[in-house]
């Protein structure tokens, strides 16, 4: 079977192989389209050379013609064994043992390749194995979709110039529509199409609640002008009460000339803002999954022609194929988020020492975060603190993250040390452990004095590139600790010098340890954010010491926060 989308070599889908090779811990992982004669790796991580370079190999290399065939998975422990591709030169040639390949669809629905999973050597391949496969090819097969819709309208629009303008508006439905990753980017990108391209006076989108809904609800497009209507009905019954449950449940439009033509059938609906005079209900389903449904409004009274018809309906196959993605995305990544805040640690009880940490991810779905905190209380007394950010905002930097901070809890538990010295250890181990990653942090160890829990607390500290502490006293006096310029990053030079610093904490005081998206900002420079977060600190030094977090993260994340942070915070007992 041949795709357009295998014309030449086309490497776009490698992130989908890198994903799988990550998430399956597989030597090699590929995205490969099937055609007559061949197979084409338009996505592929590890492959051994030549076919790196070619990116192709004939049929009689590929396990992935039989997933297009069976139009289903093909998933063997041992291909040596298998009856059907036992004598595959795939196996001699290439190496390929064990192979798990999902079915990846194009905007037909045709199945048109795999994405697939291979090792080397028998491997047994788990239920969760097959369940990210089966997640990632949906995700692939929804952005295959939208790049053959994408060519079929640019085909149409190059050989029908009395078409063009239809054209037009498909290209810009795709293009407005393959950047989305969020539900509310998908209700902005519809209704901005809609309005420039289809002239309509409003248009919306009202999503169910999941499989088994009762009701549809409205989806509010993000920063756009309210719809009063939309917002008085925005909860609708999932029957056949009103026009967009209708067209949902019968899985074909409802149009109406007028609204009166509505009015008089649907006579449930609160019309008390109602705008418009026709009007067209479309359903939002794909790949055997309803979603929702799509209300477009216009100023005059209308019936629609075919060639509409035709268009609109392309925008409802890209919406519900976006919102799928949306929501596989977000499910994803809520998972991964879930994930990385369990690998945030419990914070130990000291009793002389109030500690308190908060997490907050970033506002963009897309990024994972690599930021950490922890604290290790020794059995001399003394408290370790740490607090770091991995390079990345990836599944990858989330891995590094896990890894980095159990590496330097264990190091921090079992050597007693000072603190230059047990991230000169971390950095070697980073090497000798073969973990690929930077990172900047910040190391503390405080013991109290001689004089106990009431006199002045001493604090040793390094820096490994990161941003510098922040004490304050208990008259409300910030300053930062940033004595000297910090050392390197971890993950760059094992044998680079690390410095410790030393400082007295008074009794009262409190030190904040925090990560780079606490001052960060891409349209200010990093002192402005410093100056803020000493601003910030000095203002609400006196809560207790959770909500004096709560509160310096309010004054300094904004709404729509660009990169994730952590914030570590220890309050200092007052004498007694």
């Amino acid at each position: 079977m041949t795709s357009t989308i295998t014309e030449g070599v086309d490497t776009s889908f490698d992130r989908y192989a890198r994903m799988v090779r990550r998430a399956l811990g597989v030597p090699v992982a590929l995205v490969s389209l099937v055609e007559a004669e061949r197979q084409v790796f338009v996505g592929a991580e590890g492959l051994p050379s030549p076919v790196d370079v070619v990116r192709e190999t004939p049929l009689s290399h590929s396990f992935c013609q039989w997933v297009v065939k069976d139009e289903a998975p093909v998933v063997t422990s041992d291909a040596r064994l298998d009856e059907r591709l036992h004598s595959n030169l795939a196996i001699p040639e290439l190496g390929v043992v064990a192979y798990a390949g999902w079915p990846v669809t194009d905007h037909t629905g045709a199945v048109i390749g795999s994405l697939c999973a291979i090792d080397d050597q028998p491997r047994e391949w788990t239920d969760g194995d097959l369940a990210t496969l089966e997640d990632l090819a949906a995700a692939c097969s929804t952005e295959l979709a939208q790049r053959g819709l994408r060519d079929q309208a640019a085909t149409g629009a190059r050989h029908a110039e009395e078409l063009s303008h239809r054209s037009r508006v498909l290209l810009a439905l795709s293009e407005a529509l393959s950047s989305t990753y969020t539900l509310g980017e998908v209700a902005t990108a519809v209704q901005q199409v809609s309005l420039t391209h289809l002239g309509c006076l409003r248009a919306g989108i009202w999503l169910t609640d999941g499989p088994d809904a009762t009701t549809l609800r409205f989806l509010p497009p993000t920063g756009a002008e309210e719809w009063e209507s939309a917002a008085i009905n925005a909860a609708l019954a999932l029957d056949r009460t009103n026009p967009l449950g209708d067209a949902l449940l019968a899985n074909e439009p409802i149009l109406f000339a007028t609204a009166e033509q509505q009015n008089a059938i649907y006579t449930q609906l609160d019309l008390r803002a109602q705008v418009g005079r026709s009007r067209a209900f479309w359903p939002l389903a794909a790949r055997g999954r309803a979603f929702g449904a799509m209300a477009l409004i216009w100023d005059d009274e209308r019936v629609l022609s075919a060639d509409e018809r035709t268009t609109i309906g392309a925008l409802s196959s890209y919406a519900a194929q976006a919102i799928q993605r949306a929501l596989l995305v977000q499910e994803q990544l809520d998972a991964l988020i879930t994930l990385q805040s369990a690998l945030l640690p419990g914070l130990p009880d000291v009793g002389h020492l109030e500690l308190a940490a908060r997490y907050r991810p970033a506002a963009a779905r897309d990024q994972v975060g690599g930021d950490w905190y922890d604290a290790v209380v020794m059995p001399s007394g003394a408290t370790n603190l740490m607090i770091g950010d991995v390079v990345g905002h990836d599944i990858a930097a989330a891995a590094t993250m896990g890894q980095m901070r159990n590496m330097l809890r264990a190091i921090a538990w079992s050597v007693d040390d000072a603190p230059s010295q047990n991230v000169t250890r971390l950095d070697q181990a980073l090497v000798d452990l073969e973990v690929d990653g930077m990172a900047s942090l910040v190391y503390a160890r405080i013991e109290p004095t001689a004089e106990g829990a009431d006199g002045p607390h001493q604090l040793r500290w390094t820096s490994a590139g990161h941003p510098p502490p922040v004490v304050v006293d208990p008259e409300g006096t910030a300053r930062f600790l940033d004595e000297g310029a910090a050392d390197l990053m971890v993950g760059v030079d094992p044998s680079s010098a690390r410095t410790d610093r030393r400082t007295d904490i008074e009794a009262g005081s409190t030190l904040l340890l925090y990560t780079d998206g606490l001052v960060e900002r891409r349209t200010e420079h990093l002192d402005g954010g410093l100056a803020r977060l000493l601003t910030a600190i000095e203002r609400h030094h006196d809560q207790p010491v959770g909500a004096f977090l709560d509160r310096v993260l309010t004054d300094l994340i904004d709404a729509r926060l660009d990169d994730d942070v952590a914030v570590l915070a220890v309050r200092f007992a007052a004498p007694s």
